[in-house]
């Protein structure tokens, strides 16, 4: 997109948040730059400051209205601070990853006479029984729908879900991801446990599954006895002992890691020294830790539910299990062991192969151009 200008926005960015739509905001604005695109980006952070990367202009917007209720809260301040921001905007499209800021555009558009284009990314998994607690999001979220020039979502069933919930129709664009292979796994001696388990996401957020996958590892060390488990992610103090202290668990202390959040570069190490990767995690809007793994030759295992089936296509790649859903997690223990076991037995001299070639399909160099398409398709007024 030589000489265009697109501005991507989203309430938070890296590395004060690390989620799904934080990664994309940072990614994209990576690849648009490196395509000949001016990228403008807006978010929030602590401080309220503009700065220059290269082809890249950052705007950050300090976040205010602090509160823990849904109702009222900095996504909402964010939303009319940016509204005004946007004023000075050069941009051709912008590129929205929520609907608060989306909302910020198509109002901004209709105040200042400016003529972009909006995309609405929903990069969670939109329903309506999302907004029952706050009628003020849900109007936000009808005006955006209504009034951006493209909706897109990360999945089949992100898809369906918005299709049945608002009668909207959508365009699947999943998160693209930067897949080259960064770890020579033949030279890598650092984890010598024959069967290595890995998770990685937000301990702490229940539907992500780690307390299940902890009830698994005990089925698991009873066929490989000195295999491990390494959780990676966000966890506190009280997320850690209530995984630790299930039944049975706490007798495999010794077996069980917890990192934390740590750095970013170190995941490619993670996947490539682990023998499975697991994410027994409900209503993923998609899964990139899941891509992430099979860029690294790594097989996986996840819930056949949102937009893991997306990815998990065949049992070259892993092992899909039904998640059995009560209270909003994943419960079917028998079926995680099952799946977890099936993957480490199916491991074959094509395993690493056939799982970066899966991993290829959601490549920047794959996905990057329908993003491009479908931006140029909009600045020329041409249909998608």
């Amino acid at each position: 997109m030589n000489n265009g200008v697109v501005a991507i926005t989203n309430p938070y960015r890296w590395p004060h948040v690390r989620r799904g739509s934080e990664r994309i905001l940072n990614d994209l604005a990576v690849y648009l730059s490196g395509k000949g695109a001016q990228v403008e980006t807006y978010s929030m952070a602590p401080d309220e400051r503009v700065w220059q990367d290269g082809d890249v202009t950052h705007h950050t917007i300090a976040g205010k209205w602090h509160s823990r209720f849904r109702q009222w809260n900095d996504c909402h301040y964010f939303a009319f601070a940016l509204s005004s921001r946007l004023k000075h905007t050069k941009a051709d499209v912008v590129h929205c990853l929520n609907y608060f800021d989306a909302y910020a555009a198509i109002v901004a558009r209709r105040r200042y006479g400016l003529p972009y284009k909006i995309v609405f990314h929903a990069v969670g998994i939109p329903t309506k029984r999302y907004f029952r607690a706050v009628p003020l999001d849900a109007w936000f979220f009808a005006q955006t729908l209504k009034h951006a020039d493209e909706v897109w979502v990360l999945s089949t069933f992100a898809q369906q879900q918005l299709s049945q919930d608002f009668d909207c129709s959508s365009f699947i664009l999943p998160p693209p991801v930067f897949c080259e292979p960064v770890v020579d796994r033949s030279s890598e001696t650092a984890n010598t446990s024959p069967v290595s388990l890995l998770f990685v996401g937000d301990c702490n957020e229940p539907r992500k599954g780690a307390a299940l996958l902890a009830r698994a590892f005990v089925k698991v060390k009873q066929v490989y006895p000195q295999a491990t488990l390494t959780y990676s992610g966000n966890i506190s103090d009280a997320s850690r002992q209530a995984i630790m202290q299930q039944p049975d668990v706490h007798a495999h202390q010794a077996d069980i890691l917890f990192l934390g959040r740590g750095q970013v570069e170190d995941l490619p190490a993670l996947y490539a020294n682990a023998t499975v990767t697991v994410l027994p995690a409900v209503w993923e809007a998609f899964g990139l830790v899941v891509v992430e793994s099979l860029a690294q030759g790594t097989p996986v295992v996840g819930c056949n539910h949102a937009g893991i089936p997306d990815i998990i296509d065949s049992s070259a790649v892993g092992t899909l299990f039904e998640p059995d859903i009560e209270e909003g997690l994943a419960t079917n223990q028998t079926g995680l062991e099952t799946a977890i076991l099936s993957a480490i037995s199916g491991i074959n001299s094509d395993t690493e192969r056939a799982c970066k070639h899966r991993a290829a399909a959601f490549s920047w160099e794959q996905l990057g151009l329908q993003y491009l398409q479908h931006y140029r398709g909009m600045a020329l007024g041409e249909p998608a």
